[in-house]
């Protein structure tokens, strides 16, 4: 232990042994007192650490000078959420850290501004396409009570309806989905602490659902999260509308199959031993069949969609969540094969056909759309735009688009329902007055989604066409619909996708950070139906064939050439190798099948070189050709150059170093002269010399 000496100074002089103990005392209480708080070690403080007390800090600091640092550090809060999330690795990956991150994101939720709505957009994408693994239960409990607290006590009680209303409610239905398939898988993780405070939830989304009902594409979600949540607590949402009621939701485990199944299995079916509670129905455990189908290519999916359609009636029943699982299913068949869509397509169209009597049964009024299972309706509209968003070929997109047969010009006059697709039901009256009109829901939806497609083609040059086609229809609509609601989806659907438009919501800055959605491939709606046919359905393995022994053929035995008889060798004629065996040749080192093919193949190929080494040189003889022809007609230009040189400057004809022709001819006279002079000058001289001798 350390020896503290604490100076003790003596002002008074000199003081007695006890008082000079009492006053080193007082000193060291006072130098503890003072030195002790400043030696111990501060906590430290992580400053990216998310808390509820940054959020509240944040929101007050956009009204301060201290906004910009605060918003700065949102944003690389919101990075590592991003990349906690794995949005560019479809949530799979080494860092990835699903739970963590939607609870980050829904904390930065509450922040104002462009924080709020990007992290909106990270939990929209990583719930769209993550897998779904029972660890993220507990966290998606949370989720759902913070999308019902929003939805319930902060959005609701606004006079107007804004955009973060609508992307709380496509979240509130991403989380409810995985944990109602949870659920249906027999996953434990379901505390009753959560379904209890859950059902609190439930029951205030109830009692304010009635905001909603001018406006389908949230009321379907809404609805979609009750009843959801009705399954999931095992226990009634109270509420006066459309819902189902407590016996229907007591009877809803006891409900079996009819005896009448085309498959001959009579009864119900349970297909997963471990989960003894749920029994899925007929119509969606059909749907997956088809699922499975197209993705092992079977031959036999024309016999599953006939059995889809023996059980189209199912889609009446008041329990509809099981309904539309078995739609979302057939949606993303859809996608990939023709015969699905066509069948998914006759489904709604007789859905919506035989809805029509059940409806004129019951008393309506104005605006009121539940006398018929809409939820259906609508969320076929969702599957035809998914279609013409991610269908893999361009007539799946059209089909959806345009539908089967030009059922507007050929049945112009006719009122019934000819086709189910996206044009048809824009165009589709069940009366000819628009109040009474209970399958308004159904043009709201196109409309609604057409914005949607509209929006989300924009910036593809490859599907440009279909871009203006939708443009087309929904100006005509616009010119020709007289139904308010249906005028509302423009408005919603415009606002929508061009900005948030929430009080929360203080500024929004363009070209935000966020990545495109997941493909198709990997969207929500192919993660149901794959876990679903995982869970449901018996383990399907690759078509592979056992393996065959292998046929033995009788060695070749070498006979010798007497052997033969003049018969045989009249009658077969022996092989190359046959020969060489009766030659006495060895079986090796004679080359095997893979030297004999290889030694064809450099065959081959040297003939192709030769091939190539001709025309090569046939081309460069050509080119030669052709180089000298360019050089003769350079020379005769240049040569013509020089003589008209000459002629303009030296008023010359003749060639560079040639004479004129007179000159020539006077130097030749000149030349024939002097030989004659030289010759009469011999002459005379011989004559001369003869004469001296003489």
């Amino acid at each position: 232990m350390p020896i503290i000496k604490v100076p003790v100074v003596h002002k008074f002089g000199i003081v007695c042994h006890d008082e000079h103990k009492k006053l080193q005392q007082r000193l060291l209480a006072k130098y503890l007192k003072e030195t002790l708080p400043a030696t111990k070690k501060k906590k430290h403080v992580n400053p990216y650490e998310l808390t509820e007390q940054f959020v509240e800090d944040f929101n007050y600091a956009l009204q301060t000078e201290s906004k910009g640092k605060f918003i700065e550090l949102a944003k690389k809060m919101l990075a590592r959420c991003k990349r906690r999330s794995g949005l560019s690795t479809l949530g799979i990956g080494k860092y990835v850290n699903l739970p963590v991150a939607w609870a980050e994101a829904i904390l930065l939720l509450q922040c104002k501004g462009e924080i709020h709505e990007e992290a909106v957009e990270i939990l929209l994408i990583s719930l769209d396409h993550a897998p779904l693994v029972p660890d993220h239960i507990p966290v998606l409990f949370f989720l759902a009570e913070s999308v019902l607290y929003r939805l319930c006590y902060d959005t609701v009680e606004k006079p107007h309806l804004f955009s973060c209303e609508i992307k709380l409610s496509k979240l509130g239905f991403l989380v409810f989905l995985r944990l109602l398939l949870f659920y249906f898988f027999g996953y434990q993780g379901f505390s009753e602490e959560h379904r209890s405070r859950l059902h609190v939830g439930l029951k205030a989304l109830a009692a304010s659902e009635v905001s909603y009902q001018p406006y389908p594409n949230i009321l379907f979600m809404v609805h979609f999260m009750l009843k959801a949540g009705e399954v999931i607590c095992e226990t009634s949402v109270l509420s006066q509308t459309s819902l189902a009621s407590d016996a229907s939701l007591q009877e809803k485990p006891a409900k079996s199959f009819s005896d009448t199944s085309p498959m001959g299995t009579g009864g119900s079916v349970e297909l997963n031993p471990e989960q003894k509670q749920f029994k899925i129905k007929p119509f969606l455990w059909h749907s997956l069949l088809v699922w499975v189908c197209v993705q092992n290519s079977c031959s036999n999916i024309d016999e599953v969609l006939k059995h889809v359609l023996f059980y189209k009636e199912e889609l009446h029943q008041e329990d509809w969540l099981e309904s539309v699982l078995g739609l979302m299913v057939l949606g993303e068949t859809a996608k990939l094969n023709m015969s699905c869509l066509r069948v998914l397509m006759d489904l709604v169209r007789d859905f919506i056909s035989s809805s029509l009597p059940l409806q004129k049964q019951k008393k309506i009024y104005k605006g009121n759309f539940s006398c018929w299972l809409w939820p259906v309706g609508y969320i076929y509209t969702n599957l035809l735009k998914e279609v013409c968003l991610h269908g893999t070929s361009a007539d799946l997109q059209k089909t959806a688009f345009l539908g089967f047969c030009d059922c507007v010009k050929e049945h112009k006059g006719d009122k019934r329902l000819r086709g189910a697709g996206l044009l048809d039901l824009l165009s589709y009256r069940s009366s000819p007055d628009d109040r009474h009109d209970p399958f308004w829901v159904i043009r709201y939806g196109v409309v609604y989604n057409l914005v949607v497609l509209r929006s989300e083609l924009a910036g593809d040059v490859t599907r440009e066409g279909l871009r203006n086609a939708v443009w087309r229809s929904l100006q005509k609509q616009k010119n020709i619909e007289k139904d308010s609601h249906v005028l509302e989806a423009l408005r919603v659907a415009e606002a929508e996708s061009e900005g948030p438009k929430d009080p929360f919501i203080a500024s929004k800055e363009k070209g935000s950070s966020i990545p495109s959605k997941a493909p198709s491939s990997q969207s929500i709606g192919w993660r149901v139906a794959t876990s679903m046919c995982h869970h449901f359905l018996p383990p399907i393995g690759p078509d592979i064939p056992l393996p065959r022994p292998p046929i033995q053929k009788p060695p070749l035995i070498p006979r010798r050439e007497s052997e033969l008889s003049v018969k045989e060798k009249k009658a077969k004629r022996l092989t190359l190798r046959e020969e060489l065996l009766l030659a006495g040749v060895p079986k090796y080192p004679y080359p095997d099948y893979l030297t004999r093919t290889e030694i064809a193949l450099r065959r081959i190929i040297e003939t192709q070189w030769e091939r190539e080494l001709e025309m090569r040189l046939k081309l460069e003889e050509k080119l030669l050709a052709l180089e000298l022809k360019e050089k003769q007609k350079l020379e005769e230009e240049r040569f013509k150059k020089i003589m008209k040189w000459r002629l303009e400057k030296l008023n010359k004809t003749t060639k560079p170093y040639e004479l004129p022709h007179k000159q020539a001819e006077e130097e030749e006279e000149e030349e024939e002269e002097d030989e004659e002079l030289t010759e009469s000058c011999s002459s005379t001289q011989l004559s001369s010399a003869q004469l001296s001798r003489a």
